[in-house]
């Protein structure tokens, strides 16, 4: 199986970070992996929601690889996580999901904070330890402070300390902690099917508009027109008629 896996069961698309012995860190080839596998999401009409998450029980994702940076450091230079991996997630402009597995750590976090909806299993850990490092964590200190309490958000990267599960729910960090790594999956695909009986036009549209104005003065975002026209759309007609005829919409995507 390959470091990084990916499997679609229906409309629901899950992306697995594959390497436990190195607690899913993150080298060059897995960056470019994931990079492949998100923009085959992406371009999949069938594929409405992704799932991320870890493979073992120890981690979802303990960063970037340092030890490549160590040993092959032009391949660290040349690829940098940030502005690639973090970016294409939003810009897949299609829901995506962090089931946290255990340690989400540096370029973890980040893929996390990515994510449109976080859900953590008891016992996990979250934080970006770049100052420890000598790095920048660039992308979590712009979002992380947009997310949450942004003095909270400051503690965390200035001092890189982790939070818990139960710690990051209090602050919206995470939005759920469940018991154990099997109902962790069970319930981010439960939100995944909830988001499957939406239609994907308007959830393409409400993505698009919840990142695109996160720094935009309400006043006006208010006239901003982002995402598709699903006002002229068929699928609004179908939605409507549905409604009326109370049964389930037959959606298009058009």
């Amino acid at each position: 199986m390959n470091t990084i896996h990916y499997e679609k069961q229906g409309e629901v698309a899950y992306l697995y970070i594959n390497k436990p012995e190195k607690r899913n860190a993150i080298d060059s080839t897995m960056s470019d992996l994931f990079l492949e596998y998100l923009e085959y999401f992406k371009n999949d009409s069938e594929a409405r929601v992704l799932i991320i998450t870890g493979k073992g029980d120890k981690a979802f994702c303990s960063g970037r690889d340092l030890k490549e940076a160590k040993e092959n450091p032009e391949a660290f230079k040349k690829k940098p996580l940030r502005g690639r991996l973090f970016n294409a997630i939003i810009e897949t402009y299609k829901p995506v999901i962090s089931a946290i597995n255990g340690v989400a750590v540096g370029a973890g976090c980040e893929i996390a904070l990515a994510s449109d909806i976080r859900l953590a299993s008891k016992g996990s850990r979250l934080g970006m330890p770049e100052a420890k490092r000598g790095m920048g964590a660039t992308f979590g200190a712009t979002i992380l402070p947009k997310l949450i309490s942004p003095s909270f958000a400051a503690k965390m990267l200035y001092t890189g300390k982790l939070v818990s599960s139960k710690e990051a729910f209090q602050v919206g960090l995470v939005d759920e902690v469940l018991e154990n790594q099997e109902q962790l999956l069970e319930r981010a695909t439960e939100i995944a099917h909830d988001i499957c009986e939406c239609a994907p036009l308007s959830v393409q549209r409400i993505k698009e508009t919840i990142w695109k104005t996160m720094d935009v003065p309400l006043f006006q975002a208010l006239q901003l027109d982002i995402g598709p026209n699903v006002y002229e759309s068929e699928d609004r007609i179908e939605g409507a008629q549905a409604f009326l005829e109370k049964r389930k919409p037959v959606w298009k995507g058009q």
